[in-house]
């Protein structure tokens, strides 16, 4: 082929391979498994305080079988061998429409723990600050509660009360030490799972 045909054909081929276009790609889109979608989380009620009206619904069942292994009975309280006329006057607990529950010997006159359990008010709150600061117990304070107590010793009796916005846990055990203050807490911890669900 000779060279000036030869040359027309390569302009001819160039001018078609110019006048060729390519569409553009189409943008990236998300795929539907790709979008990000919150999912709410459901919310759990708030526990509910349930004030107990007898001893046997205070502490759990392992709690009151611990009790009879050790020899405690119920001495006082709702339910108890002696009923409110164990303690002369009502607790504190009892005067604001709650209840005491006291274990112990059945030949001794010395109880050996005390239970109380009562609703809270504002009114309440207020006169029980008074009577812990006035028995110089030890404020320790959570997101959700405000636990006032002291350890005590073999003279002197384990204490700790557990407030929250709508109750009042107390837990005395009368022979007072590390050990009785710990497990004194333990109880609480237990009676506040019983009294609210």
């Amino acid at each position: 082929m000779p060279v000036p045909q030869r040359i027309a054909l390569l302009a001819l081929t160039a001018l078609a391979l110019a006048s060729c276009t390519t569409s553009p790609a189409p943008a990236p889109t998300a795929s539907p498994s790709s979008v990000s979608v919150e999912t709410p989380v459901p919310t759990q009620a708030a526990p509910v305080f349930e004030q107990p009206d007898d001893c046997a619904s205070v502490v759990p069942q392992s709690r009151l079988n611990e009790f009879a292994d050790l020899g405690f009975v119920l001495l006082g309280g709702p339910g108890g061998k002696y009923g409110s006329e164990y303690q002369l006057e009502p607790t504190p607990e009892e005067q604001v429409g709650g209840i005491t529950c006291i274990w112990g010997f059945d030949a001794s006159d010395i109880s050996s723990v005390t239970v109380s359990v009562a609703p809270l008010s504002a009114d309440v709150r207020a006169q029980a600050l008074d009577s812990f600061a006035t028995q110089g117990l030890e404020e320790e304070l959570t997101e959700t509660t405000a636990s006032y107590g002291m350890r005590g010793n073999e003279n002197q009796p384990a204490i700790l009360n557990v407030l929250r916005d709508d109750s009042w846990i107390s837990v005395i055990k009368t022979v007072g030490g590390g050990d009785s203050y710990t497990n004194a807490v333990e109880i609480a911890y237990e009676v506040s799972a019983n009294v609210y669900n």
